[in-house]
């Protein structure tokens, strides 16, 4: 018995209704997840200027700017950073995503795992007056939000074979979002960074945001760089955790990651700060900044600095002095040295120059800058400890642990 056509025409439209209903709540589902989506549309490489005599690893380095309107954070968690994803761009080139997503990426100094770290403290912070911790960290704690532990401000890494590095690296995939770090006005976002000052065409996509206060009379600005998306433009508003951009790997770069400096003064970079003095700690933590400096009051480059808890007579943390020119101390505290996110206790700071060696304990406060005072001596008087090999690991008890 043959059905009426009608009867089939209801039988497939009630199958294509029931797989719509299907992939709508499939989507939802999905979209409900606490994800952050980027929507690529497919655009023709003749819609871009010169694309039709450009490569495809050439269009795969062009700037790719947002075509959603410029997203602000939502209900801002500790620190001011956000705590749910905000709009990512809805049209983008697929190629300038770079590279894909990497399944792992190196822990920074501080954090605790690939994928979270301790929430930082509310700014604005200033437990003591030379302190300002008036900026959030430009990446959510979701993440990593730490600077490399190798590769610090005023380092020329460990190998001393690199550029001495004039902010941090937080290294993260292609895609996270990167935050305004307080209030301010963008005046660049663009490939590389040109102005009066300089010429910088290995920073990849660069935002730099002039910020609403200033430091003992002078602006203070903040640079991102190597980012995947820029997500505002020049003369734009932006708000404290706002999204201004996403991490990439433009520019010259080794990795995916978001390259952060702090500027005061002028937009330079030669003006920059120490980042680690300006972010919030995270909770329970505080950081030891200090000084060595030879007996005329030169400071020492490239020093070796070891940190060691009292309390349980191990290494824990490594580090170096500034490794030379370029880089500025802080305007009050002129160190040469910081160990950020340090947990509050009572520790050992030690460092050697070749017979010289300098030495002097702290006690960690939390949510401020802790100095301290290196006292320096000679091997003759006292023999070079053990633990001042940089071969003994970290985690290690030294010889001399009580």
């Amino acid at each position: 018995m043959r059905r009426p056509r009608s009867s089939s025409l209801l039988i497939a439209l009630g199958i294509m209704g029931t797989l719509a209903l299907i992939t709508y709540t499939a989507i939802r589902f999905a979209s409900n997840d606490g994800s952050s989506l980027l929507l690529l549309t497919p655009v023709r490489a003749a819609s871009t200027p010169g694309a039709e005599d450009a490569s495809p690893s050439s269009r795969t380095r062009a700037l790719l700017i947002a075509t959603a309107p410029s997203a602000t954070a939502t209900s801002p968690g500790p620190g001011g950073q956000p705590t749910t994803p905000s709009p990512t761009p809805q049209a983008a080139y697929a190629g300038q995503l770079q590279a894909p997503v990497p399944q792992h990426t190196p822990l920074a100094g501080g954090a605790l795992s690939e994928d979270w770290n301790p929430p930082p403290l509310e700014v604005p912070l200033a437990r003591h007056p030379f302190d300002h911790y008036w900026l959030i960290r430009p990446v959510a704690s979701s993440h990593n939000n730490a600077g490399l532990s190798y590769y610090p401000y005023g380092s020329n890494g460990p190998g001393d074979n690199l550029r001495i590095h004039h902010g941090i690296d937080l290294a993260n995939p292609i895609g996270v979002e990167v935050y305004a770090a307080a209030d301010g006005t963008v005046i660049w976002a663009d490939r590389g960074h040109f102005n009066e000052y300089e010429s910088i065409t290995a920073y990849g996509n660069t935002i730099v945001i002039e910020h609403d206060f200033g430091y003992r009379g002078q602006p203070v600005y903040t640079l991102y760089a190597h980012l995947s998306a820029l997500l505002v433009t020049p003369g734009q508003r932006v708000q404290s955790g706002q999204v201004i951009g996403l991490i990439g790997n433009t520019g010259q770069v080794s990795g995916p990651h978001v390259h952060f400096e702090v500027r005061v003064g002028r937009d330079s970079y030669y003006a920059v700060r120490n980042p680690d003095l300006w972010m919030a700690p995270y909770a329970g933590t505080g950081t030891i900044a200090g000084m060595i400096a030879l007996e005329d009051g030169e400071p020492l480059y490239d020093a070796p600095i070891t940190l060691i808890n009292l309390a349980t007579g191990q290494v824990v943390r490594r580090t170096t002095t500034y490794a030379g020119f370029g880089v500025n101390p802080d305007d009050r505290w002129n160190e040469n040295f910081v160990i950020p996110n340090v947990p509050a206790g009572h520790y050992l700071v030690t460092s050697h120059y070749n017979d010289l060696i300098w030495s002097g304990e702290v006690e960690v406060l939390v949510g401020m800058t802790n100095w301290v005072d290196m006292e320096h001596g000679t091997a003759e008087d006292e023999p070079l400890p053990a633990y001042l090999d940089p071969e003994h690991p970290e985690g290690e008890e030294s010889p001399s642990a009580p």
